[in-house]
């Protein structure tokens, strides 16, 4: 027992370090040598849970060791909140006005869910949930627009018909569209703003979809089963990091772009969508910097928006500038799309 300690004792150590390294992925750029530690950030809520289970043995064995593993992990709450939260929530007041923040996955053209009638379905639970208003990700209308009850709308950019882009649907007047440029390119589905008049004021809203990490079917299958034969687990993880690396950097170059055109805004601001990256992520830190984050404030429970191959994962955000009070915040156990819809209350 005493070998056995000490091997999971230096184990310990590593994974300990890798969490500390892990709270410095929000502040480091990936586009940086030190790129890395964002492959970090992303296993946070791995590198938390081992070394949890760590203090717990040692505490069970009466070893001192469980000291400087409560001391990181109590060292890094700031971050804890991001991933859990109990916050409760002001369900006996009636918010001003409602926004939902839904990536609807092209409304399954490439029938990844075995169900014909998935776009009616989820135009359905829109016009049930009736949020004032609605930004929608990966959005994809050839033919006609889908039958949403909101009587305002901002359809992004679209240089062909069968192309992809987003949509920003309201109930008050809209009257300014924009979208935003990324390196001189105005894509059409990166990032759309929206200045719309509410009750009581102007607020500017971003409907935002950054860079995906676009594994292939190959990759998901190593991660769900990873082979241990050298050659396959070496090709694979190869893969795996080339494409994250990329989508990191991609993420970074984008998130600049947007918070600049955002600390230039008018009015008070509401930035959603689908972040593909985690609350321990350069982009997220980035863009959140000046804004609250609806899940944080009104949020209850695990912070869950994906609904793929990783399903703890939350990828999609509600922020907004301080001037707007954040009333609710709740996520949908809706299963139409490899993402679960957000919705937040505002006064």
């Amino acid at each position: 027992m005493i070998w056995v300690n000490r091997i999971l004792y230096i184990l310990n150590m590593l994974t300990l370090f890798a969490l500390a390294l892990a709270y410095l992925a929000p502040y480091i750029s990936p586009s940086t040598f030190l790129w890395p530690v964002a492959f970090l950030g992303l296993l946070y809520p791995v590198l938390l849970l081992v070394n949890l289970l760590f203090t717990f043995y040692w505490i069970i064995i009466f070893k001192r060791h469980f000291w400087s593993n409560l001391f990181i992990i109590l060292l890094g709450w700031g971050h804890l909140d991001r991933l859990f939260n109990i916050t409760n929530t002001k369900e006996n007041i009636q918010a001003d006005f409602s926004v939902m923040s839904y990536n609807v996955r092209l409304f399954n053209v490439y029938e990844w869910i075995d169900n014909k009638n998935v776009e009616d379905e989820i135009v359905d639970f829109i016009n049930t949930e009736q949020p004032n208003i609605l930004c929608l990700q990966e959005f994809y209308a050839p033919n006609e627009l889908p039958n949403i009850q909101l009587p305002y709308q901002h359809i992004g950019l679209q240089s062909q018909k069968k192309q992809w882009r987003m949509a920003t649907y309201s109930n008050f007047p809209i009257i300014q569209k924009g979208t935003v440029s990324i390196k001189g390119e105005r894509k059409n589905n990166i990032c759309i703003y929206s200045d719309i008049i509410t009750s009581n004021d102007t607020i500017r809203v971003y409907n935002i979809h950054l860079a995906s990490n676009w594994f292939r079917p190959s990759d998901y299958s190593f991660m769900q089963s990873p082979s241990l034969e050298t050659e396959e687990l070496k090709k694979n993880m190869i893969s795996i990091g080339d494409r994250l690396k990329t989508s990191f950097i991609k993420r970074a170059e984008q998130v600049k772009a947007i918070k600049k055109h955002v600390n230039k805004s008018p009015y008070p601001v509401i930035l959603c969508g689908d972040f593909n990256d985690t609350p321990d992520s350069y982009a997220y830190q980035y863009l959140s910097k000046g804004l609250n984050d609806t899940f944080v404030e009104q949020g209850l429970g695990l912070g869950r928006t994906y609904n793929g191959k990783f399903p703890s994962l939350r990828i999609d955000y509600i922020l907004s500038s301080p001037e707007l009070d954040i009333h609710s915040f709740s996520t949908k156990n809706v299963t139409l799309s490899d993402h679960f819809p957000i919705i937040a209350g505002f006064n």
